[in-house]
């Protein structure tokens, strides 16, 4: 596999238990309607946090393409991204056909995208990028009206994963570039978010090194108005993330919950 991409473990929407079963209750499903819903009256117009950094997809080698994912491909895609974290059973994986379906929902900051043979139409790769669940269950968020914008704007690179006979050819790091790119821009009707980011081995901290992310050990500190909001960190894990809009800094920083990433510049300021 080589730097083995994500393919075991490499981005857990969350790795405690008792945080994944808050979310359930939460929502009534971790991949339902009500987490990824953007309120409709919200003028995504005034919220952008600066401008999208331009995002270039590698090329990939021939036989293989990168497409968006459909319904069609939720049965031949669980074992694909079931790699990325083979010993979570509650690993996205089981979440793929609502994730798919709001992944073509135009109001919904969700992407799904799966690496297709061309010759035999087999599925080989994929990846998800998702709003930061997490922020809907933060007891310093729950209820606030501007949680479902917080979300958005903090995506989250999950199960990205390769096969092993395409490992080693660089088709993770178009996932990678593909994510960024979806997450970043400001599509009809999604507001694009300011930051990716990645949970993953620290095995894996290189590979991200080497697309621009920045690590932090124990996790990403947001300032909010209600004070600064932190997410991790997560036993055995480590967190890279890489800002997708002009305007974002980050800068380590020692918090109750260790030594983590803060990013500011995440929350939007009035377009002029």
């Amino acid at each position: 596999m080589g730097k083995r991409n994500g393919v075991r473990k490499g981005a857990r929407r969350s790795g405690n238990p008792a945080r994944r079963e808050a979310e359930r209750l939460f929502s009534g499903n971790v991949m339902g309607e009500h987490m990824y819903a953007v309120p409709v009256t919200a003028d995504r117009a005034a919220m952008q946090p600066g401008e999208v950094i331009p995002v270039s997809v590698p090329g990939l080698p021939d036989g293989i393409m990168i497409r968006d994912a459909v319904p069609a491909d939720a049965i031949p895609l669980e074992p694909v991204i079931r790699l990325a974290d083979p010993d979570n059973p509650d690993g996205s994986w089981r979440a793929l056909p609502s994730v798919i379906d709001q992944s073509l929902d135009p109001h919904k900051p969700t992407y799904a995208r799966v690496v297709e043979e061309t010759s035999s139409g087999a599925l080989v790769g994929g990846m998800l990028t998702l709003p930061a669940t997490w922020a809907f269950t933060h007891p310093m968020l729950m209820g606030s009206p501007n949680v479902h914008i917080i979300a958005g704007l903090v995506a989250c690179l999950d199960s990205l994963a390769v096969v092993d006979q395409w490992r080693g050819k660089g088709v993770a790091r178009a996932l990678v570039a593909e994510a960024e790119k979806a997450a970043g821009s400001h599509q009809t009707g999604k507001l694009g978010a300011a930051v990716l980011y990645v949970t993953h081995e620290p095995e894996l901290t290189d590979f991200y090194a080497g697309l621009g992310f920045t690590l932090s050990p124990d996790g990403i500190g947001i300032p909010t108005p209600a004070g600064l909001i932190c997410h991790g960190p997560i036993k055995g894990f480590r967190f890279s993330v890489k800002p997708l809009r002009t305007g974002v800094q980050m800068e380590p920083l020692t918090t109750p919950q260790g030594r983590q990433l803060v990013v500011r510049g995440v929350l939007p300021v009035p377009a002029r």
